[in-house]
């Protein structure tokens, strides 16, 4: 079965632990590589890091300043298996759209607006 409507979700990472929604009790991101991976990566991408970024991925960029768009490709096998790739989009200095797709052919959009 396929989500089609868009769901929120908060997950914030603090310390070593994931919380997500809310929730008192985080799970010890060291169980999850990946997951840890994908929140890095996320953050090299919103902070400008790009020794960050390129720690966890390969990253091709296309386009023109007016609409780029960056293609992440995971390095670690671990992580493989749960992203497949991640396309930004972004206009000038700033992000428009992420897409993060699954290896099952699954996908997620998140939208930026200003």
């Amino acid at each position: 079965m396929r989500e089609q409507d868009p769901r929120t979700a908060v997950y914030r990472i603090q310390g070593d632990r994931l919380f997500v929604n809310g929730a008192h009790r985080g799970v010890p991101v060291a169980r999850a590589p990946a997951l840890l991976a994908i929140a890095s990566g996320f953050e090299g991408l919103l902070s400008g890091n790009r020794a960050l970024l390129l720690h966890d991925f390969h990253a091709h960029l296309g386009g023109v300043l007016g609409a780029w768009r960056l293609t992440l490709v995971p390095r670690m096998a671990t992580l493989k298996r749960v992203v497949r790739a991640v396309r930004v989009r972004g206009r000038i200095g700033r992000i428009t759209r992420i897409v993060t797709h699954a290896p099952d052919g699954d996908f997620s959009v998140l939208r930026i607006t200003p």
